[in-house]
């Protein structure tokens, strides 16, 4: 294992650092010209067919290899559009997503005395992401993060090494954007950050209805009927009670800005897309993975696809979940493969992907020395190599051992093979790929013309 790099604020020490799992080191809007009601209710569930569904077993949760650790009880939700103060964690190549679980690793002493103060004050710390090319935060392109939640914690544990121990796990609650850093003199990152809202939209037919009219309705629905209506029930009203001469646009044109319609409309194509296992798309209450309410899908998506950093981070600063919904509609429509960061060979297929995680194909990881690796899991890969015999040390599924994987063209590092340690286990192997060396390939005509995004 390699020991921690410290990131660099201002030629200081920073706080938390990462690298690899091992010594090596690595690195608008869709078209909606299409009637959305030409799609029948009944196939918004699709299930992909099972090829040996590597989901028919308990998914990983939790982090458990970080150990037993100590809960925290309560939660604090801040005010939107509030400005407040806090302490926040600077990390290299790490953007989080709300709904994400961080696990994290602690070595530097101030760090962990921060962790504490938060600990003991109302759980809350922010993270924000750091690149090299920017020297400080406050001279970002991109001044997004996002606020954790400590949930629980735990001092040394047994199996980890001196220094090592101290872990925590902290839900990722909402976005931020910096307004001013400074640094402290015990080291501490203190930062002045707005809490991003969220601004949906009012039902644009229900606003441009004639009043007059409403006595005659047989049911008058009012806007909150509307945003909760079934698909179905929706479909009824915009066709036979709100299809009114008094809109310039069609009908199709309302339903395609409708939160709950692109919603469905990312639904359909990820269940198309992304082999995500039969429960991702099961009934709601039933242990499904992907979530329904239109806000948190938003944000399920960024946080599943390996997005470029500058790609999520224009994700994120969209306010308008809709205006996102159809960004990451159009970005899913293009997605085909995904790609070695280094020298562009494609390793995977975007119908490769499944879950091995109850948050989703990819998950955010830790190792002991504090190094944080998005990962997204595949059931099949081309093009990589196997370089190290497996270990069972510190491995995020348990029951599996990793081996080291690179690129058999460029020989950068890619990830990890998983290798079942019993044979009972299912699936027998699958390949974790890390986000910051992959880049998406994106389809950009009917020529089969494709553009990566860099």
């Amino acid at each position: 294992m390699e020991n921690n790099r410290d990131e660099q604020i201002d030629g200081e020490d920073s706080s938390v650092s990462h690298h690899d799992m091992s010594d090596h080191d690595v690195d608008e809007s869709s078209d909606f010209s299409d009637d959305v009601s030409e799609v029948d209710d009944a196939e918004y569930f699709v299930i992909v067919p099972g090829q040996g569904n590597p989901q028919d077993q308990p998914l990983v949760r939790d982090h458990r290899y970080l150990g037993v650790m100590e809960e925290v009880r309560g939660r604090t939700i801040l005010d939107e559009d509030s400005i407040v103060e806090m302490p926040v964690v600077v990390q290299e190549g790490l953007i989080c997503v709300p709904g994400q679980t961080l696990p994290l690793t602690i070595s530097h002493p101030h760090i962990m005395a921060m962790m504490r103060r938060v600990i003991e004050g109302n759980h809350i710390f922010g993270i924000l992401s750091f690149r090299p090319t920017e020297p400080h935060i406050n001279n970002a392109k991109y001044k997004i993060g996002a606020t954790a939640e400590i949930y629980e914690y735990g001092e040394e544990a047994e199996g980890l090494e001196p220094g090592f121990g101290f872990r925590i796990k902290a839900r990722i609650r909402q976005r931020i954007k910096v307004i001013q850093a400074r640094r402290q003199i015990d080291g501490i990152t203190i930062a002045r950050v707005q809490i991003l809202p969220e601004l949906e939209l009012s039902e644009s037919l229900y606003q441009c209805r004639a009043n007059s009219l409403d006595k005659h309705r047989l049911l008058l629905a009012t806007s909150s009927d509307i945003s909760v209506a079934s698909l179905l029930s929706k479909k009824r009203i915009y066709d036979k009670q709100y299809k009114v001469p008094f809109s310039i646009w069609p009908s199709w044109i309302h339903r395609s800005y409708d939160l709950q319609f692109v919603a469905q409309r990312v639904l359909l194509e990820l269940s198309t897309s992304i082999f995500v296992g039969s429960s991702a798309f099961a009934d709601v209450g039933s242990g499904s993975i992907v979530p329904r309410n239109p806000i948190d899908l938003s944000y399920w998506v960024i946080q599943n696809l390996p997005l470029d950093d500058d790609l999520r981070l224009q994700l994120l600063s969209i306010n308008n979940p809709n205006q996102r919904l159809r960004a990451e509609l159009s970005i899913l429509q293009r997605c085909e493969s995904l790609c070695c960061r280094e020298c562009d060979y494609a390793v995977a297929r975007q119908t490769d992907v499944f879950a091995m995680s109850k948050e989703g194909p990819q998950g955010v990881y830790v190792n002991p020395f504090g190094h944080v690796h998005e990962t997204i899991t595949v059931h099949r890969v081309d093009g990589l190599s196997v370089t190290t015999p497996p270990s069972t040390e510190f491995s995020w599924f348990p029951g599996y051992a990793w081996s080291i994987v690179n690129c058999s063209y460029c020989h950068s590092h890619i990830g990890w093979l998983f290798t079942a340690n019993d044979r009972h286990l299912q699936p027998a192997n699958f390949w974790g790929l890390s986000r910051q060396s992959l880049k998406p390939r994106l389809k950009v005509n009917d020529e089969c013309e494709f553009l990566a995004v860099m």
